[in-house]
């Protein structure tokens, strides 16, 4: 046998095999989309999550030239609307929108989590950070943060806080909370910021660690009263509220953020498409100036970028929840 041919001969096969599958992705790139693609929300209609959706969703549709349809999913924290992703084709079709909790949280909280952040997602991008604000209800009798800390640590029954659902940003402040103080926290989830904000107006609950975006229009309205806020500054739109560090609670802090994502398996050009175009729609001046308005962070990063920064916030929030002893059947 000829070795030196048969290697060359082997050589020209692996190049062409490797050129068809290079031609065959691009060419799935090429043709993305040929029909509309579904953005899948883990949180109920109203919230922050859905709001980017939509926003994100509505420039998408304008660039790509095809429908961009959002599918609300609330419950299970996260996992429903998750599991949505995980069984559908893994064709870009399908993403997933989630928060820190979904992509960060879940995974160290609950002990059977009926998806892996990793495993069946490939990022796409980050989106925004928000900061969040604690608040109550204007006439709660907390009138400050060291209210709140006096009434957890001795008030019979404890003190009810809400979050945005089990798993949740909100949740993981309100176990941090309860351990920092030592004291007793009634943790009251709902499906998404929205109905725990109706809640809180109507005094059924005390105490909301919510993201500035959801909660800030009801402070700016009077119904509610900001006692911190989730920052590493102040912010220009409540100067007066000041950060949890300044009222001995900066070591609870968290900053949510969001993202979305696409199951494993989809094709790189495609991902590479998708990615694009959600950074692309974050940095327009439009959603840009309305999110920040708002009282988020536009922070967007590629696929490339947010795959990195999920496995490092795993790892950090790991640490804090297992100090914390936190676990979630």
């Amino acid at each position: 046998m000829n070795f030196p041919r048969f290697r060359h001969a082997a050589a020209a096969a692996l190049l062409a095999t490797t050129s068809a599958m290079a031609c065959a992705q691009s060419a799935q790139g090429a043709h993305f989309p040929a029909k509309p693609i579904t953005i899948v929300v883990p949180f109920p209609a109203g919230g922050v999550t859905d709001q980017l959706a939509r926003g994100i969703g509505q420039k998408m549709s304008e660039s790509l030239k095809v429908p961009v349809v959002v599918d609300n999913r609330p419950g299970a924290g996260a996992q429903i609307a998750a599991n949505v992703v995980k069984q559908a084709p893994a064709d870009g079709y399908t993403l997933f929108i989630g928060d820190i909790g979904s992509f960060a949280l879940n995974g160290n909280l609950y002990a059977r989590l009926s998806y892996d952040p990793l495993k069946d997602f490939t990022p796409l991008a980050r989106l925004a950070l928000a900061p969040a604000l604690l608040v109550v209800n204007a006439d709660s009798p907390y009138k400050a943060a060291a209210d709140l800390v006096s009434a957890v640590k001795t008030k019979p029954g404890g003190v009810s806080i809400a979050s945005q659902s089990t798993g949740s940003g909100g949740h993981l402040f309100a176990e941090m909370l309860r351990d920092k103080t030592k004291g007793s926290v009634n943790h009251v989830p709902y499906r998404g910021s929205s109905p725990a904000l109706i809640d809180l107006v109507g005094n059924q609950v005390e105490v909301f660690f919510d993201p500035m975006i959801t909660s800030g229009p009801f402070v700016k309205d009077g119904k509610l009263r900001a006692l911190a806020i989730g920052a590493d500054k102040r912010s220009s739109q409540f100067p007066n509220v000041p950060t949890l560090a300044e009222v001995g609670l900066g070591d609870i802090n968290l900053v949510a953020w969001f993202g979305m994502a696409v199951k494993t398996g989809t094709p790189p050009a495609v991902v590479s498409v998708l990615s694009n175009e959600i950074v692309k729609a974050m940095h327009s001046p439009e959603l840009s100036r309305k999110f920040t308005d708002q009282g988020l962070e536009v922070a967007p990063m590629t696929h490339a970028q947010f795959g990195p920064f999920v496995k490092d916030e795993i790892a950090r929030w790991g640490l804090v929840i297992k100090n914390a002893s936190i676990k979630l059947e």
